[in-house]
């Protein structure tokens, strides 16, 4: 079996979104499914923060209606709808705040904040660590999902892209707990692989629209990285070859470093060979040679250095959250957040980080809303740590 994927590049076109729909059109060969038997089609951005960087343009939301509407998809069948890990904030003000519910309410889309639906209690089969899931009603409803990420460095995760994305499906602050599963890289790298297991067996129709115009590196992403401009778009059917693609293009190795994909290649929960992977529009060879190095800060090493001295390196590599007092504005938040209970914080007065318990999911950072915290590596005081 083998996949397609689509590289344009933006550049060749007019706009975003006529790029995007020609990516769309170059595959349609390819899809499992006829869109005309579509009647549920729910849209998945990445509304991560109420910050334009760290989430979906809104151009690719466009381009996304801009196809349907050409295949005369009625607008009643449309749902966009996402879940931000903060637990006082709902995915409608962040897609206000970055550019996205105007096109919503323009285009007459209905936008569903999943965490106001009753979610559905599911099994993942064949699951590592995370068996028992809640998924939000609005992605188990839905008979097409068309995922809309954007490729970005993770504290955690090493990248989040198109398999990361299906993190959302889970309402609210349960992905915070779901970082209790997953204390390692590798651990949380197969509790992200359990999620993404569930969304191939059950959402067999499904439509990736791939952010590589820009994209975020370094070492404050997904949330505050350093922003670079690729120009591409990546469209395809299958998660995992799309995140292959993404990072091959950045000169990334994703199956040797990063553990959400390793795992989901080892199950087999996708396509991670490139010569399974069928490339049409602009050359895999021709979007590596225009595309910068993806820079991701210290993975290369810490990785070999782990695989000499194991836990030692692990425990002094791993990074911790540092408050930086004066972008603080002593909400709480991040002691709301964290699913370890390593956040001590009172009213009136700065949080404090018990890092001996921090299992450095870095949730805290991601969900700050001042962007006040950010990562150090523990150093030499992290041999005594547990995790």
């Amino acid at each position: 079996m083998g996949t397609k994927i689509a590289i344009v590049n933006v550049k060749d076109y007019n706009s975003i979104q006529e790029a995007i729909v020609s990516a769309i059109k170059m595959v349609e060969d390819s899809f499992s499914f006829k869109l005309s038997e579509c009647k549920n089609i729910l849209l998945k951005p990445n509304l991560l923060r109420a910050t334009k960087d760290a989430c979906t343009q809104p151009a690719f939301v466009e381009g996304a209606l801009a196809y349907l509407k050409e295949k005369k998809v009625p607008r009643e069948n449309i749902n966009i709808g996402d879940s931000p890990g903060q637990i006082k904030t709902f995915a409608t003000k962040i897609a206000q705040k970055v550019g996205i519910y105007d096109i919503v309410e323009r285009e007459g889309i209905n936008f569903i904040d999943f965490e106001r639906e009753i979610p559905i209690e599911v099994q993942i089969e064949g699951a590592l660590r995370f068996k028992n899931c809640y998924i939000s009603k609005p992605v188990v409803d839905c008979d097409l999902l068309i995922n809309l990420p954007k490729l970005k460095t993770h504290g955690e995760a090493t990248i989040t892209g198109a398999i990361k994305n299906y993190w959302g499906i889970i309402p609210g602050g349960l992905k915070a707990k779901t970082h209790l599963l997953g204390k390692t890289p590798d651990q949380f790298g197969e509790v992200l692989a359990d999620n993404y297991a569930w969304v191939v067996k059950n959402k067999p129709n499904r439509l990736i629209i791939y952010d590589l115009h820009t994209i975020m590196q370094g070492a404050m992403g997904p949330v505050s990285g350093k922003m670079k401009n690729w120009n591409l778009v990546l469209v395809g059917t299958d998660e995992l070859a799309l995140d292959t693609i993404a990072l091959e293009i950045g000169k990334f190795k994703g199956l040797d470093y990063v553990p959400h994909l390793k795992s989901a290649y080892e199950r087999g929960l996708g396509i991670g060979d490139l010569k399974d992977i069928e490339i049409v529009g602009m050359s895999l060879e021709e979007a590596k040679r225009i595309t910068p190095k993806f820079k991701v800060p210290g993975k290369r090493m810490t990785k070999l250095a782990a695989s000499i001295t194991g836990g030692i390196v692990y425990r002094v590599t791993k990074r911790v959250p540092k408050l930086q007092k004066k972008k603080c504005i002593q909400c709480g938040q991040c002691s709301e957040i964290c699913p370890a209970e390593a956040i001590e914080f009172r009213s009136k007065d700065y949080p404090k980080f018990k890092t001996e318990v921090c299992i450095s999911c870095l949730c805290c950072m991601e969900m700050c809303p001042q962007q006040a915290i950010k990562a150090k590596r523990r150093g030499f005081f992290g041999l005594f740590h547990k995790f």
